[in-house]
């Protein structure tokens, strides 16, 4: 097969292929650039056009090349990447504009909510503001829609909402699927440095031969080229870890400590067995030093599967210091709900974390809202979570894996509890339409995203939402329970929350995603559904005050 198409000087191809198969690259007879053979492995591949005109490609056996797409530098961030689609009839080339109306026409992927054109994505990373630009990074797996060696997709936005895709921005030290092995380029976050200088810093998993046990991780640093569009280069600064910790060593997240006057790190681990957080201090984030354990978790957690913490973030808000965690492995014994997100409030001096509560703060019941990070721009501490829990998948057949939650704006309530909130952004980028209820009291509801908003005594609150009488998703608030159930739940695990003094509820859903928040943001649930994502109706019973919405898209890409 062959495709004849203009490049400008600089055009930049990138991808990922396993063979049989092959490509070429011309111009009139001379070949510019070929692969007269892709291996039996996956293999990254990159090739820049030098001069503008036209070119003829020419490819073997298409479904070799696995994720591919192109891109001009000079204007890439404002343009994104271009796919590139090889097929038996030929190379189909799409822009931004219709790669964005491929994605709204799927059927079964959420409009409102973060996901890759293509393959798989998991945690954000790096997430930061620059400029008037949000950048998202993320866990991808380029080479297939299942997990797989991990490289740092990347995104950028300017109202959290409409988002323009950019190129890989870090890839493995190593081929990782030439060794047969796992691993990669792990999560990690951006740091903004006195002088105003932006570095990464992640784990890098080496290469690895089982999930669970032996591998090894380290922490490094990657600097960004001037226009951040991949790192320059990466620098490993902390390898060794410390006694009673054995290969869970990752996730780092770095700040400027005025009080201390260095830098600090905290870095997610198990410390003989216990999930824990670890604290790291340097003056140069080159040179790390352990200064002991921020958290260690009690014994019932261990005992209840948790392996270890996975991405730890610690920051300053409201006079006061919050520490989130996920528990890897973990099964809460009175519900069966997994991999659960904590959150402890407390204070931070002389490099120690004292809580002002015992007991961990579940931050979202619904636990397909997992590897939050947060970070701060302009006063506002905004985080973003990954919407998988390994609980269930995306079905067979899906272009792609993986959502990020609604971006949220963290805070304190006045008893100390971190809350969360959609930011306000939802408000310009899906603006709210008020519908109108039936004669029987129900809402009838379009394939769109939609909101309920409810306001008063929520006691006996019943919401229904059904897709052709089918169930979709149901929530009930009860003797100051609030709980919720999907199509597809067999009732083994217990989705619930206290929620006893709650006097408000909202309700964001999106094609298969349901988005709690009650009691002023202190009560959040998550959950992610493959089956009747799509409601026609809504039946609300309760005696508070409630309102529909449909959520409409004021500018889409």
């Amino acid at each position: 097969m062959k495709s004849s198409l203009s490049l400008p000087a600089g055009y930049r191809l990138e991808f990922w292929a396993r063979g049989p198969g092959s490509i070429r690259i011309s111009e009139a007879d001379a070949v510019l650039w070929q692969v007269p053979a892709f291996s039996g492995h996956v293999d990254f591949f990159g090739y820049q056009h030098r001069e503008a005109g036209s070119v003829t490609v020419e490819w073997q056996r298409p479904e070799a090349i696995l994720w591919a797409y192109g891109y001009d530098p000079a204007d890439v961030a404002e343009a994104g990447i271009t796919l590139w689609e090889f097929d038996d009839a030929g190379l189909t080339l799409s822009t931004k504009a219709e790669i964005g109306a491929s994605m709204r026409s799927d059927p079964a992927r959420p409009a409102m909510h973060f996901s890759p054109p293509r393959q798989w994505m998991n945690d954000p990373n790096g997430l930061c503001k620059i400029g008037e630009t949000w950048h998202l990074f993320y866990q991808f797996h380029p080479a297939s829609t299942e997990w797989g060696p991990m490289h740092w997709g990347h995104a950028v936005s300017t109202d959290l909402f409409n988002w323009t895709h950019l190129p890989v921005f870090l890839h493995p030290e190593q081929n990782l699927w030439r060794l047969g092995a796992s691993g990669g380029a792990f999560s990690g976050s951006a740091f903004a440095d006195r002088d105003g200088s932006r570095i990464f810093f992640y784990t890098e998993r080496l290469p690895a031969y089982d999930l669970f046990q032996g591998y090894r991780e380290v922490q490094k640093l990657a600097r960004p080229g001037r226009d951040v569009l991949h790192a320059t280069g990466s620098e490993t600064v902390l390898t060794l870890r410390p006694d009673g910790v054995e290969h869970d060593f990752r996730d780092p997240k770095v700040w400027w400590d005025e009080a201390a006057g260095a830098y600090r790190m905290v870095l997610g681990a198990a410390l003989y067995g216990d999930p824990a957080v670890l604290l790291y201090g340097s003056d140069n984030l080159s040179d790390w030093t352990y200064l002991g354990p921020l958290y260690r978790a009690p014994a019932h957690y261990r005992e209840n599967g948790a392996r270890a913490v996975e991405c730890p973030d610690f920051f300053p808000l409201n006079g006061k210091w919050v520490m989130v965690m996920g528990f890897v492995g973990y099964t809460e014994p009175a519900t069966g709900r997994h991999n659960l997100l904590f959150a402890r409030v407390g204070e931070f001096k002389g490099d120690r974390f004292v809580p002002d509560a015992d007991d961990l703060q579940v931050l979202d019941f619904g636990t397909d809202f997992y590897a939050m990070q947060s970070f701060e721009a302009e006063g506002r501490q905004i985080a973003l979570a990954w919407l998988f829990n390994w609980e269930s998948r995306k079905p067979a057949g899906s272009p792609y894996s993986g959502e990020m939650s609604l971006p949220r704006e963290l805070s304190l309530d006045g008893s100390g509890r971190l809350c969360m909130h959609p930011v306000t952004e939802l408000d310009s980028a899906w603006q709210a339409h008020p519908l109108a209820q039936e004669p029987d009291g129900s809402v009838l509801l379009r394939d769109a995203p939609f909101e309920l908003r409810l306001d008063g005594n929520l006691d006996g609150t019943s919401i229904v939402a059904t897709e052709s009488g089918a169930l979709c998703f149901e929530l009930s608030v009860s003797g100051g329970r609030l709980a919720v159930r999907l199509a597809g739940d067999d009732g083994k695990i217990r989705y619930q929350a206290r929620c006893g003094s709650a006097t408000d509820l909202r309700i964001v859903y999106d094609r298969g995603i349901v988005e709690i928040f009650a009691d002023y943001g202190a009560v959040c649930g998550t959950r992610r559904g493959y089956t009747n994502i799509a409601p026609d109706r809504v039946e609300v019973i309760s005696a508070a005050r409630f309102t529909v919405s449909e959520r409409r898209a004021v500018q889409l890409p």
